[in-house]
């Protein structure tokens, strides 16, 4: 008698009907690296908040005035990510010359982010309102020159993709973790920048549970 076949077929890997299982896709090591990065600068500037927020309770402080110039300082960091993004799209559909083209633009604003941050400072000290004026300074000073700081750090990753020997998608990795490192950069910018503009010794008061009451 002939051996009646199991249904379904069992093939040699021993998964039922043939059917391939998808295996999870592995992070690279880069890219695990890069989120570990940002989860400590994420928390480094979140207790820097913090702090910001608490001392800003305190009676002694004197808000900064209006800087109108970090609007454009803002923009131009927008649009360099937005660039940025573009390199990466265009190196992953395999037009490196427009890539290197955007690459190159998105470098050149964020350059020109860090001046437009150099000419705010210089503004305020010639204005008097020095890093050691009031607390309300130095905060100022301290939480954009450690994000201008970081920024630089994502040129030197900008700057390493300089040399042309290195594969398609090599390059395409690359400027994909860079880009997203540079996104973040710009979501903890907006929130330092939503801290500096829209945060009142009021509101910091009410936060800290320090106001005076009704």
């Amino acid at each position: 008698m002939r051996p009646v076949p199991s249904w379904p077929p069992m093939p040699p890997d021993g998964i039922p009907g043939g059917v391939p299982v998808m295996q999870p896709r592995r992070r690279t090591a880069s890219q695990v690296a890069l989120w570990w990065l940002m989860g400590v600068i994420g928390m480094l500037f979140a207790l820097m908040l913090v702090a910001y927020v608490m001392r800003m309770s305190l009676g002694d402080w004197r808000p900064l005035p209006p800087v109108n110039a970090l609007w454009v300082n803002t923009g131009v960091l927008a649009a360099a990510c937005i660039v940025m993004q573009s390199a990466a799209w265009q190196a992953k559909r395999g037009e490196l010359r427009r890539s290197r083209r955007d690459w190159t633009l998105a470098g050149a604003l964020a350059l020109a982010f860090i001046a437009g941050q150099l000419w705010v400072w210089r503004d305020l000290a010639l204005r008097r309102y020095g890093v050691s004026g009031n607390p309300a300074n130095s905060f100022f000073f301290l939480l954009t020159g450690l994000h201008a700081l970081h920024l630089l750090g994502g040129m030197v990753a900008w700057a390493l993709l300089m040399p042309r020997r290195v594969t398609h998608a090599a390059r395409a990795r690359r400027l994909s973790l860079t880009a997203q490192y540079w996104h973040f950069l710009f979501v903890l910018w907006v929130v330092l920048f939503a801290a500096i503009v829209n945060l009142t010794p009021e509101i910091a008061q009410r936060l800290c549970g320090t106001g005076v009451a009704p």
